[in-house]
C-alpha cells in the first residue's frame, strides 16, 4: 500500500525569503523592474530602431547618439579628441547591450542548456548569464590587447606619461570606439544589478560598477587612456575563465571547471594583483619621474597632471585592489573547500542551486534535502 505523500513543509528561512520577495514584488517599483527585466528585448529593440532611424531619416547619418564625435580636423591619422557628447554614444551602447546581452541569453543560451539536459531553471538562468559574460569578456579583452599591442604602452608603463599630453589627447577611431563601448557594458551592468533578481553580493558588485565607472569616466576625461585600457585588460582576462568555469559546473563538466578553475586562479594572480600592481605603481611613482613634481595642469590643452589628480586616480585604483583581495579571499575559501570537501561552489553570490538571497538559501537546501530523504524512506517502507 501506497501512502498520500504530503508535501513537505517549507523552512521558516525559505518561507520569509519567498514572503519578502513577493512584497517587493507587489510595489510599483517591483512592478516596474519586473516588466523592464521581462521586456527587455521588445523594448531596447524599439529604443535602437528609434535611435538609427532617427541618425538615418534626421540626423545624416551624424547623431551623436550613434556616431563617434569631436574628429581632429586635418589630422593625418583620422583621430578623435574627447568631449561631453561622448556621453550619448555611451548611453546608446549600454541600450545596444541590453538588446544584446538579453537575445543571447534567452533566444540562444537557455534554449541550448535545456536541450542539453541542464533540469534546474535556475542553473539554466545562471548557466546563461555567465555563457554571456564569457562571450563578451573574450570579445573585450581580444580588443583591448589589439589596441595595446598597436600602440605605445604594449607592456610597457612608461609609456602611459611619456609624452603627456600629446598623443594621449589624441585618441585612434579604435581607441575611442573601444573605451567608449566598455564604458557602455559597464553603465549597462549597473542597470542589470538595479533592476534584475539581487544576490548577497550585490552591495560589494556595485561599489566595483561604480568605481570601474568612475576610473574610465576619470581617465577618459584626463587623457590618461592609455591606463584605462592596461587596467580594463588586467580585469577581463582572468573573468573569462571565472565565467568559463561556472558554465562548465552548469553543464556537469566538473574535470573540466577543475582545470578552468586553476587556470582561473593563475591568470588572477598574475593579472590582478601582479600586473595591476605595477600599473598602479606607475600611476604614483613613475608620474613623478617622468613628469616631474610640477603641475602640468592645463585643461585648454588636454593637461591635468598634478599631484592631487593622481593621488585621486590612484585612490580609485586602491578601492578597486581592496574589491579585488576581498574576492580573492572567497577564492581561497573554494580552494580550502576543493581540498577538504571536494566542492567547487562559488562563495561570491547566493547559492547557484537554490534561491536563498543569504544563509537561508544553504539553510532550506539543506532541509530539503532531509525532507526528500525521510520521504524516500518512508515510501520505501509503505511499499
Amino acid at each position: 500500500m501506497t501512502m498520500v505523500e504530503k508535501p513537505a513543509k517549507q523552512s521558516y528561512f525559505a518561507d520569509m525569503a519567498a514572503k519578502e520577495a513577493a512584497a517587493k514584488r507587489s510595489t510599483m517599483t517591483g512592478k516596474a523592474c519586473q516588466w523592464i527585466v521581462n521586456n527587455q528585448i521588445s523594448w531596447s529593440a524599439g529604443l535602437l530602431a528609434v535611435i538609427h532611424c532617427y541618425d538615418y531619416l534626421l540626423a545624416g547619418g551624424d547623431s551623436k547618439l550613434v556616431h563617434l564625435q569631436y574628429r581632429i580636423p586635418n589630422d593625418a591619422q583620422g583621430r578623435y579628441a574627447r568631449g561631453r557628447d561622448d556621453v550619448y554614444f555611451i548611453l546608446h551602447w549600454a541600450i545596444a547591450f541590453t538588446f544584446i546581452r538579453a537575445t543571447i541569453m534567452y533566444k540562444m543560451l537557455e534554449p541550448f542548456a535545456k536541450w542539453y539536459g541542464v533540469k534546474s531553471a535556475r542553473k539554466v538562468t545562471r548557466f546563461a548569464e555567465q555563457g554571456w559574460l564569457t562571450i563578451y569578456y573574450i570579445i573585450s579583452n581580444a580588443t583591448g590587447l589589439y589596441v595595446m599591442y598597436h600602440g605605445p604602452h604594449w607592456m610597457d608603463t612608461r609609456q602611459y606619461w611619456i609624452n603627456y599630453p600629446e598623443g594621449h589627447k589624441q585618441l585612434s577611431a579604435l581607441m575611442k570606439s573601444y573605451y567608449l563601448i566598455q564604458m557602455g557594458f559597464w553603465v549597462q551592468q549597473i542597470f542589470v544589478l538595479l533592476v534584475e533578481e539581487r544576490r548577497k553580493d550585490f552591495v560589494v558588485m556595485f561599489i566595483h560598477h561604480i568605481v570601474t565607472c568612475n576610473l574610465m569616466g576619470w581617465s577618459l576625461y584626463t587623457n590618461y587612456t592609455r591606463v584605462g585600457n592596461g587596467v580594463l585588460c588586467c580585469m577581463d582576462s582572468s573573468d573569462i575563465f571565472l565565467s568559463g568555469t561556472k558554465c562548465m559546473r552548469y553543464m556537469g563538466f566538473e574535470r573540466a571547471a577543475v582545470v578552468s578553475f586553476v587556470v582561473f586562479i593563475i591568470s588572477w594572480v598574475y593579472t590582478r594583483h601582479y600586473l595591476y600592481f605595477k600599473i598602479t605603481y606607475s600611476v604614483f611613482y613613475e608620474t613623478y619621474d617622468i613628469l616631474g613634481p610640477n603641475t602640468l595642469w592645463d585643461p585648454e590643452n588636454g593637461s591635468f597632471y598634478s599631484r592631487a589628480s593622481i593621488g585621486g586616480f590612484t585612490f580609485l585604483l586602491c578601492t578597486l585592489q581592496v574589491l579585488i583581495i576581498y574576492w580573492f579571499a572567497l577564492v581561497l575559501r573554494i580552494i580550502y573547500r576543493i581540498v577538504t570537501q571536494n566542492n567547487l561552489d562559488d562563495s561570491r553570490s547566493d547559492s547557484e542551486d537554490n534561491g536563498g538571497d543569504d544563509g537561508a538559501g544553504n539553510k532550506t537546501a539543506g532541509a530539503s534535502s532531509k525532507a526528500a530523504r525521510r520521504k524516500q524512506r518512508s515510501k520505501s517502507k509503505d511499499e
